[in-house]
């Protein structure tokens, strides 16, 4: 991992909202920071339309929903640049050079929201040095004092076979976090350079995106030559912790349910069908698929219609991908994030799955608002840093945060998964011992729990890979309360927040006690 970028000075700007009532959607055109005008007498004025429902989405033609725009002819106030537009509500992200927050809202529209554009980083699967350090810091090489090492990873078997795209990860000193990580080539090689000096590595863990298990080496002596690492290949018709907490899902469930994955984009993938989405960082809108692997991970948990324990929990709901991550990008704009939200809920999600995390953002939290009360409902992971507060945007009041267990003896022996263990545990499930994931953050926020150790998914191209982390108990939280919400008398509410509270109060009361404390488990096991 790299240090923390540095990112430009830029706010975010939300127009004033006004209810309205409408019999047919009504678009607008932005002619002007702040000044927004319609074809009608109200024109000139702070405002943002609603629009009614989707259709076929329920709720009938007159239910107030979002704004549906198109920005045109920008022209900022004085000092402002704009840099790109919400197509949902006409907030605004703006470049403010050296004028500061308060400035900005004085430059603004009268009643509009202004917030600083914060940063967030994918929830990627747990690594135990998290907990120690949230980046990775490189080791230091003196010019002319460093030397090149290989690591090359296969998978086992008869013939080992060279695996690319996996994470190798060589620590030197882990009480400080200092190491370095490398995705392997096509040759399945790693190249890493360190100190001359160097004799040996603390450890050296392998993290397969796909077809194989992570394995960890430790104590490891420099090598002279090439380390050959073997990981065990992935049996995909074998049950993971999921399936053995729920099952075989049905073909049928959460039929007519849609969902919404905020991520780095989903599939291609043959078990996956994604009817829509939107790319909201400013690159192509209509590429929302995936080429990270994390977001195709947390589709698959949610909605995969493969056969057998690689089912989704409910492979019948209706998927949509909004990819908030450009290509290669550590980091998503909340800018981009709440755009992302908005859109989501704009196009009839009843269910959006968030597995970012965050400090607390205002134009987040607007947007997680605006979606609660067109009637969807946002659940997200609580982090992975084993901290006793949850990450945001799992830490607001409208959203379900969701924690991660595990079912010891769910993964294969001597496999890289026994450092997520606690001492922490929970009722038994299938003969097998529940225990609350080393890594899962904690906190009064926390709604329910869900399986998030050693979770078997989708990755693009049609490919299955393993990954832990309160990135996959969200979804499979989210697979969960669609599968319940697609049969309840919550679905067909008006689409509203009587029917976002309906939807957490259904997931709530069909939440099971594993008997852990509720900092832990909220109302318990999504179920």
């Amino acid at each position: 991992m790299t240090s923390t970028p540095k990112f430009p000075k830029r706010f975010v700007v939300i127009p004033q909202k006004t209810s309205v009532n409408l019999d047919e959607p009504q678009k607008i055109t932005v002619v002007g920071l702040g000044q927004f005008t319609t074809r009608s007498p109200a024109a000139r004025r702070s405002f943002q339309v609603a629009i009614a429902a989707p259709p076929g989405r329920g709720g009938g033609a007159t239910q107030v929903k979002i704004l549906a725009a198109r920005p045109a002819a920008l022209q900022p106030a004085p000092g402002l640049k704009v840099v790109k537009t919400s197509p949902t509500d006409c907030a605004v992200l703006v470049e403010g050079g050296n004028l500061s927050l308060t400035e900005v809202q004085e430059k603004s529209v009268p009643g509009a929201k202004v917030f600083q554009e914060q940063w967030y980083r994918l929830d990627r699967p747990a690594r135990p040095w998290r907990k120690l350090s949230t980046e990775l810091k490189k080791p230091r090489v003196k010019p002319g004092h460093g030397a090149t090492y290989q690591v090359k990873v296969v998978v086992d078997g008869p013939k080992p076979i060279p695996l690319a795209d996996a994470l190798v990860t060589v620590m030197l000193n882990s009480a400080k976090g200092i190491g370095l990580e490398v995705r392997t080539d096509t040759e399945g090689i790693a190249t890493f350079v360190l100190s001359k000096s160097t004799s040996e590595l603390e450890s050296v863990a392998v993290e397969p995106l796909h077809s194989a298990w992570p394995v960890a080496l430790l104590s490891v002596s420099v090598p002279q030559s090439t380390l050959t690492v073997k990981v065990p290949a992935l049996a995909i018709d074998e049950p993971d912790a999921r399936n053995k907490v729920y099952g075989k899902a049905k073909i049928g469930d959460g039929k007519k349910v849609r969902v919404g994955v905020i991520d780095t984009g989903v599939g291609k993938h043959a078990a996956l069908t994604v009817l829509g989405g939107m790319n909201t960082t400013g690159e192509s809108a209509t590429l929302y698929t995936d080429e990270e692997g994390h977001g195709t991970h947390v589709a698959g948990v949610i909605a995969s219609s493969a056969s057998g324990w690689r089912r989704g929990e409910a492979p019948k709901v209706e998927l949509l991908s909004y990819r908030i991550f450009k290509s290669g990008a550590e980091y998503a704009s909340t800018f981009d994030i709440s755009t992302a939200i908005k859109q989501a809920a704009a196009d009839g999600c009843d269910l959006i799955n968030l597995s970012i995390g965050g400090a607390e953002d205002g134009a987040v939290k607007d947007a997680i608002d605006l979606a609660w009360e067109a009637g969807c409902v946002c659940i997200a992971a609580t982090g992975n840093d084993g901290h006793d507060n949850v990450d945001y945007p799992a830490g607001y009041k409208r959203c379900l945060a969701v924690s991660a267990i595990g079912l010891e003896a769910s993964w294969p022996a001597g496999t890289y998964i026994d450092w997520t263990l606690s001492k922490v545990t929970g009722k038994q499930i299938a003969g097998s011992q529940t225990f609350f994931a080393s890594f899962s953050n904690r906190g009064s926020k926390v709604a329910m729990t869900a399986p998030g150790v050693a979770i078997v998914s989708t990755i693009f191209g049609d490919r299955w890979g393993v990954m832990s982390g309160t990135s996959m108990a969200s979804p499979i939280a989210t697979g969960v309360v669609a599968r319940g919400l697609a049969g309840s008398l919550a679905f067909d509410l008006p689409r509203d927040a009587a029917r976002s509270q309906a939807i957490v109060d259904l997931a709530l009361a069909n939440a099971e006690d594993l008997g852990f404390t509720a900092s832990r488990q909220g109302k318990g096991l999504a179920r």
